[in-house]
């Protein structure tokens, strides 16, 4: 027996498509499943969450749940970026890896990061960031753009247009708090970063506007970092930051309201994914 939370708006309908494939394989499995709405958490912990969406999706049931660690998740791409996913599973095809999962149900012990915005406490895995990067989450589906070019199978391409407008508007700041190597857009703040290490690599950058294109092009598929003066960087497990004025803060893709004051903490190995 197994769960399932489904986000129906993951990727464009890329989610409903692989709910429909993973539905057809657990009956020719004779596995038991029960759907659950993104609407509702309420799972035994005894039974496996096959979490069927992307980065969202996932911390949006990590903030629903009263206590995350009892549970144990599956998770199968079906977002727009899936970070998270193809640091966990790299270039596995969803239906594989659920195959994998029935035959050798192995899970890894992550870390999960607490973040306090403005004094309410959000949870998540990946990647929180306030400034220009959360202005990017804030403004992507704004005018369909990322429903756009998910369609066209495109979805780089729907970081890169609304990069375009932040630029243009936002602050040429940007904070990366980062508990996994990939961020949206392709973009790797922190090589170092890791899922288990106890701690969360923290990427600040701050630059004039006609800079900011070109510190970004030196994250895109970065295999190492690379030295610049407007940027610095540090490992930590606990860190707080104020601005001086209230800027766009998001989690996992997920925006949050905007904020002054963000705080971060990070509790190692304390949930279960596959």
């Amino acid at each position: 027996m197994v769960n399932i939370y489904f986000n129906p708006l993951a990727g464009a309908g890329n989610a409903a498509k692989l709910l429909k494939r993973v539905q057809e394989f657990l009956m020719h499995e004779h596995m038991r499943y029960a759907l659950t709405p993104p609407d509702f958490a309420d799972f035994p912990p005894e039974t496996p969450v096959l979490v069927i969406g992307g980065d969202g999706t996932f911390n949006s049931l990590l903030n629903q749940l009263p206590q995350p660690e009892k549970y144990r998740f599956v998770l199968l791409a079906g977002g727009t970026s899936n970070s998270l996913y193809s640091q966990l599973s790299p270039k596995e095809e969803p239906i594989a890896k659920l195959r994998r999962f029935l035959s050798n149900p192995e899970f890894r012990q992550i870390d999960l990061a607490e973040i306090s915005v403005d004094g309410t406490l959000y949870r998540y895995v990946n990647e929180a960031s306030a400034g220009f990067a959360a202005a990017i989450a804030r403004d992507i589906e704004k005018r369909h753009t990322k429903r756009f070019f998910n369609r066209l199978h495109l979805n780089e391409l729907a970081y890169i247009a609304t990069a375009f407008r932040c630029w243009a508007k936002d602050e040429p700041y940007m904070l990366s708090l980062c508990n996994n190597r990939r961020i949206s857009g392709d973009l790797i703040p922190c090589v170092d970063a890791d899922l288990s290490d106890g701690l969360i690599d923290c990427y600040e950058l701050s630059c004039p506007r006609v800079k900011l294109p070109f510190e970004l092009m030196r994250l895109v598929k970065a295999r190492q970092d690379k030295q610049s003066v407007f940027v610095t960087r540090q490992q930590t497990s606990h860190a707080a930051w104020h601005f001086d004025k209230p800027l766009p803060v998001e989690i996992d893709g997920n925006p949050l309201p905007p904020a002054q004051d963000v705080t971060i903490s990070l509790y190692p190995k304390k949930i279960q994914v596959f």
